[in-house]
């Protein structure tokens, strides 16, 4: 029982130790109070319906298969 208390408190004590790299300060804005750049204007989402396709198929090919395997009782 002892052990899991040294476990706990070891991932609590990593856990606050990635939390404070993530609660750092921000590094000034190297362009002054002047606005960035704007982003180049390409598209993000330019193929996302062939993208939903191959994964809808592939959601199917992984069901499929899962079902092959497992046995079906009677």
């Amino acid at each position: 029982m002892k052990i899991f208390k040294n476990i706990f408190f070891i991932i609590i004590i990593f856990l606050f130790g990635i939390m404070d790299v993530f609660a750092g300060p921000t590094p000034p804005n190297p362009f002054g109070k002047k606005k960035p750049p704007p982003p180049p204007g390409l598209p993000i989402d330019e193929n996302i319906c062939i993208l939903m396709i191959i994964a809808l198929l592939f959601g199917i090919y992984i069901i499929y298969n899962n079902m092959l395997k497992t046995k079906t009782t009677i």
